[in-house]
């Protein structure tokens, strides 16, 4: 993209009138509610064909772990070739693949490995996407509205989110296909979306990987990751608790269908989840000006403790439900202290690359939470996991970096030249 040229993307007046904004926004909104959908159907019909909460997880880690997988060379990916070129390739793959997959099982040919093909198909066509979507919506927004910008993005997929599941689970009771059918049309119409952008969104060259070696751009990202000390703690926190809240949730979906729980109601779950995620991300900005970020993370570890732990005094799908949305809620808001660390310490050249191996760390763990969540399903009762659970996350809780690992932080910050302070960034 030509220097000046995002200015001339987009308008400098309110983004409703940022066609290629709106484009994007509308877009992706579809793709992630068509995910949301699928996502749910997809434990629903293993669990409706085999009966087994084991194969739910290895189905679930495959999908997540393939996604984990294709993390790594997505930011290099990103920041070598058209962005806008990447996204569409990334939907209309999704969209034919999804649309294999509702045709398999509408005509009842849905074995594991078909699932499990699908899931590693998607996941490789996923990680691209989300490490180039981001970037273009920079590109097409001018900076004066960036901040804007993002909030609505923030915004738009957690409502996807929380409509998504509760669709998908409702077209589930009326046909198994139709959750996968309405996921690959709205990749189709995201892909027509991003078809019909004007702005081309290529990074400059020198902002790309394309001078670096193929394995060099792999990387980078997680070296400049692995020698940030409070970084590099926030994130492997975050990446354990995407290990037992993946966990966690498999088990309130397994144990309200085996409750007799009809798919609509178990669409609710994530959609009460999606409201208390909506609810950390307006509460974030507020808790980060009146509280310290070590602070801020002992304060929701400690409630995400005591909120799964409850879990294991109930069987209600309705009070589950609820628990998880606070969780949910508060996961939100201490993910808003490790999204501030990575602004504050991370330069303008690494951002691609370091995303890239944040959301590795991220989705690596997932797999194996739901893994183990199937295995010990099939020998233990439910309320067992949630204690164990509990006990794993009041560790991290412990864990997690004082005020003294980000004091001698914020000095060498300083003493490198980072001008931005804490208070500026959490605005």
């Amino acid at each position: 993209m030509k220097p000046g040229a995002r200015g001339r993307a987009a308008p400098p007046g309110s983004l409703r009138r940022n066609r290629d904004f709106q484009l994007l926004c509308a877009g992706q909104g579809l793709s992630l509610l068509g995910s949301g959908a699928s996502a749910i159907a997809l434990p629903l019909l293993v669990l409706q064909l085999t009966h087994s909460p084991l194969r739910v997880g290895l189905v679930e880690a495959v999908w997540t772990g393939a996604l984990a997988l294709a993390c790594l060379p997505a930011g290099p990916v990103a920041d070598r070739f058209d962005r806008r070129t990447v996204l569409l390739v990334c939907e209309t793959g999704r969209a034919v693949a999804s649309a294999a997959l509702a045709g398999a099982v509408l005509a009842g040919f849905s074995p594991l490995p078909v699932l499990l093909a699908a899931g590693v198909v998607l996941g490789f066509l996923a990680a691209p996407f989300n490490a180039a979507v981001l970037p273009a919506v920079r590109e097409v927004v001018p900076e004066s509205k960036l901040a804007t910008a993002l909030a609505v993005n923030q915004v738009r997929g957690q409502l996807a989110f929380l409509i998504g599941p509760v669709i998908g689970g409702l077209l589930f009771e009326a046909s198994p296909s139709w959750p996968f059918w309405l996921d690959s049309a709205s990749y189709a119409v995201s892909a027509a979306c991003i078809r019909a952008l004007r702005a081309r969104t290529r990074p400059p060259p020198a902002e790309g990987a394309g001078r670096e070696g193929w394995w060099r751009s792999f990387t980078t990202g997680i070296a400049f990751l692995w020698s940030e000390r409070v970084l590099r703690r926030l994130t492997l926190i975050a990446s354990a608790q995407n290990f037992v809240f993946d966990g966690v949730y498999l088990a309130i979906v397994v144990t309200a269908a085996r409750e007799g729980a009809p798919g609509g109601s178990v669409g609710v779950l994530t959609a009460l989840s999606a409201v208390g995620a909506m609810t950390g991300v307006v509460l974030a900005p507020r808790a980060g000006r009146l509280l310290s970020p070590p602070v801020v993370l002992l304060v929701t570890g400690v409630l995400c403790t005591l909120l799964v732990g409850a879990m294991a005094l109930t069987a209600s799908a309705l009070v589950l439900a609820v628990l998880l949305a606070g969780c949910a809620a508060a996961v939100a808001v201490a993910g808003s202290v490790l999204t501030v660390a990575r602004l504050l310490r991370t330069p303008a050249g690494l951002q691609g690359r370091t995303n890239s191996a944040i959301g590795l760390l991220f989705m690596a763990t997932p797999p194996l939470g739901s893994s183990l969540t199937g295995l010990f399903l099939d020998e233990l009762p439910g309320w067992t996991l949630f204690l164990c659970f509990a006990a794993v996350l009041a560790f991290l809780a412990a864990a997690s970096p004082g005020e003294a690992a980000f004091a001698s932080a914020d000095a060498l910050d300083r003493s490198n030249g980072v001008g931005h302070t804490r208070a500026h960034a959490m605005d």
